[in-house]
């Protein structure tokens, strides 16, 4: 586990690599989220597991590297103690020492960056299989959802052709997304367990044939914002249209908050957002990640799921973002299972001028330990 995998994401940071991250964080008032993800993964693997009669032995590193999260299922630690803080280093030779140990399967809990230090150290030699706990995770190695991850890692772990093929692991330079300047890059791919319906796909951008429709979308749906209320838009092409028709220079991105034309505020944090917001009305604006199709959940974490709760979420893509999809559904993925519910269903997603396309939003999974049910819209 990479404990602070994520804790960028509600401090508008883009990314968890920055060296002075957890002091950002915690100044801030910013909680670790990585180890709850993965305590969820763990128990929902442990619980399907037992309920196939099937055994567990649980190798991983000390405190905060893997071992907090597995509290009451005896895991073997084979790393000495745990350093105050984490780097990439630790999780490279943690993950060599599983690769020795000869697991079945590693079961990562981070984002892009974690998902390179695992290629980097055992490469194609052990399946693996990813818990998203990070901010963009672009990368196909990620299962949809923690939950999502314990059962794929369950059922992989109980079946007999064990099958798994090659998904790539992708990232970017958390300095230049900062600036604006998105560019993911292929750095190899890794073996995961087969299991189309629980895993993501790779982060796509969006083509360039597209850049008209964007336009022609963003000007209707500027025309019709309504006076005296307050948008967020997420971060996304799509978005950064729509600021760039209101002549704004909002962040790509970043969360930024408009009204009445004018900028509120610029690439903001969860805390920002909050107080920007705090008594206003106001709509949440959002476009799925080309290629994956998450809504929320994947780089827009400044937009918490208490904000979620209260507000009313609006969806824009054009008609080729959703037909990239080929049939695949939204995802949401906020952390809070009933924001999830309330966010699942049929959603009216704008397209363009007086259009809208009603299209399936789902939670991925309703899971329970020991239960898994696919929930169907």
């Amino acid at each position: 586990m990479n404990p602070i995998a994520g804790l960028g994401g509600p401090a508008g940071q883009k990314g968890s690599d920055a060296a002075d991250i957890r002091a950002i964080a915690d100044k801030a008032g910013y909680a670790l989220t990585s180890p709850d993800r993965a305590r969820r993964a763990v128990a929902q693997l442990a619980a399907l597991l037992d309920r196939n009669g099937r055994g567990l032995r649980l190798l991983t590193g000390p405190g905060l590297l893997g071992e907090d999260a597995a509290e009451g299922l005896c895991p073997t630690t084979v790393l000495g103690p745990a350093a105050p803080a984490s780097s990439s280093a630790d999780t490279r030779a943690l993950a060599s020492r599983l690769a020795e140990a000869g697991v079945d399967l590693i079961l990562f809990a981070g984002g892009d960056g974690t998902a390179r230090d695992i290629l980097d150290s055992v490469g194609g030699a052990v399946p693996v299989l990813g818990i998203p706990a990070g901010v963009k995770i672009y990368s196909a190695v990620f299962a949809l959802t923690p939950m999502a991850a314990g059962s794929s890692a369950a059922a992989w772990l109980s079946g007999t052709g064990r099958a798994t093929a090659r998904r790539d692991v992708v990232d970017i330079d958390e300095d230049l997304l900062r600036a604006g300047l998105a560019s993911p890059t292929l750095h190899g791919t890794l073996n995961v367990p087969v299991d189309p319906s629980r895993l993501q796909a790779r982060k796509a951008a969006t083509p360039a044939s597209d850049a008209n429709s964007v336009a022609a979308l963003a000007r209707a749906f500027v025309r019709g914002m309504a006076p005296d209320r307050s948008y967020v838009l997420g971060p996304g092409g799509t978005t950064s249209a729509i600021g760039r028709e209101l002549g704004l220079a909002t962040t790509r991105l970043g969360v930024d908050v408009v009204r009445n034309g004018a900028l509120l505020a610029a690439d903001v944090d969860a805390q920002a957002l909050e107080i920007a917001l705090d008594g206003k009305e106001a709509t949440v604006v959002l476009t799925p990640l080309g290629g994956q199709g998450f809504v929320v959940g994947r780089g827009n974490q400044q937009i918490t799921a208490k904000l979620l709760a209260r507000l009313p979420l609006q969806i824009v893509a054009t008609d080729g973002k959703l037909a990239s999809l080929a049939g695949r559904p939204l995802w949401v993925d906020s952390g809070d299972d009933d924001v999830d519910a309330k966010l699942s269903g049929y959603a009216k997603v704008f397209t363009g001028a007086g259009t809208h396309t009603v299209y399936p939003v789902h939670r991925v999974f309703e899971e329970t330990q020991g239960t898994t049910i696919t929930k169907e819209y």
